[in-house]
């Protein structure tokens, strides 16, 4: 059975305790969860890559402190591991506005996530967590240790983590008039081009 070191690098959020509610009772027997103060500004690219090498599980699972984990989901991501020995794993986030990540099975910029990887834990096979130019250190960490390890992921349709759950209703109707302002402005840039 595939066993998960969980890599969750926080800023000290008050979201944190959320967070590690949510994984905490999904954790069996050779899983871990490393819990990092992380103030270098760089989205948690530092914890993520000073804990890897001390990662004892099969697996390797990042997270955000302002995420959750829906209360199914180490169970669904470990039988994806189980069921397919090697290979990359990238689930899919619902946000409070309505929208899922990934929209198509594809590898690239925008499309994917941190806290929607699993990854088999093959020293030597993955790749450093860093910022380049406009690109994220989450895309770049998948893309390289895909290509390290040979293989395309695979997408899997099914929603494991809840990006940002807002239980302020006041503040979700802000988040939705937010996302249809840029979601518009995106749409009359289509058009007009």
């Amino acid at each position: 059975m595939a066993t998960f070191t969980i890599i969750l690098g926080t800023a000290g959020r008050e979201t944190v305790s959320r967070t590690i509610a949510s994984i905490t009772p999904q954790l069996q027997p050779g899983d871990e969860l490393f819990i990092l103060r992380d103030d270098s500004g760089d989205a948690g690219d530092t914890p993520r890559n000073q804990t890897m090498n001390r990662a004892a599980g099969t697996h390797l699972l990042f997270m955000d402190d302002d995420d959750e984990y829906t209360s199914d989901a180490l169970a669904t991501i470990r039988r994806f591991a189980d069921e397919n020995p090697g290979r990359i794993g990238i689930f899919r986030m619902k946000h409070p506005t309505g929208p899922m990540h990934w929209r198509d099975p594809q590898l690239r910029h925008a499309n994917v996530s941190t806290q929607l990887f699993c990854v088999p834990n093959v020293p030597g096979k993955l790749a450093e967590w860093k910022h380049v130019g406009r690109r994220h250190g989450d895309f770049r960490f998948i893309s390289f240790t895909s290509a390290y390890m040979g293989q395309e992921p695979i997408f899997v349709d099914a929603v494991t983590v809840l990006a940002r759950p807002v239980h302020n209703p006041l503040k979700l109707g802000w988040m939705k008039v937010r996302y249809r302002a840029r979601l518009g402005t995106r749409v009359r840039r289509l058009r007009g081009a």
